[in-house]
């Protein structure tokens, strides 16, 4: 039953944001990757934001790692079906994933741990329907911290991964 319950409701989603989509059929604007003003609005609406080489949405607060682990929790994966939805259904054929740490520890086995987050969210992606060969995976360790790695808070949401997305091959 929650099976048939979860199919109802991803094709409810998927059949609104088509009509949405349907209404609003643009030419990509220029300056955003390839995107339609639809897609920008949907990915937007998302928490994505404009970056130089697409869209980017940091996962931070939403796909936090435990120290030393690079499992994707069922929250986790509850955002990710969720992303991973909308980004089939209004045409993002693009994803990079990067892998983030904090700075504790050895930095190459932060680099292999950065690599292993990205690839978990990757096969998350996967499992909902997201074309293997639309994703790119980066391990970036400790190299683009966005909080104070000074205190616990801070480097909580240094464990994380980012997302961006763009239509340009």
């Amino acid at each position: 039953m929650g099976t048939k319950r979860h199919f109802l409701a991803r094709s409810a989603a998927v059949l609104g944001s088509a009509l949405i989509l349907a209404a609003c059929q643009t030419a990509p604007a220029p300056g955003h990757a390839g995107f339609t003003a639809a897609q920008v609005a949907a990915l937007e609406q998302q928490g994505f934001r404009i970056v130089d080489d697409g869209m980017q949405m940091d996962l931070s607060g939403r796909l936090l790692f435990a120290t030393d682990s690079a499992v994707a929790t069922p929250e986790m994966k509850a955002v990710v079906v969720r992303l991973t939805n909308v980004l089939l259904t209004v045409g993002v054929n693009r994803v990079r994933l990067d892998g983030h740490t904090d700075n504790q520890g050895n930095a190459q086995y932060n680099l292999e741990l950065s690599d292993k987050r990205a690839k978990a969210v990757a096969a998350a992606m996967q499992e909902e329907g997201f074309n293997a060969e639309w994703i790119q995976t980066r391990a970036l360790g400790v190299t683009s911290p966005i909080a104070d790695n000074a205190t616990e808070e801070g480097r909580a949401m240094n464990r994380r991964v980012s997302m961006i997305v763009s239509n340009v091959q």
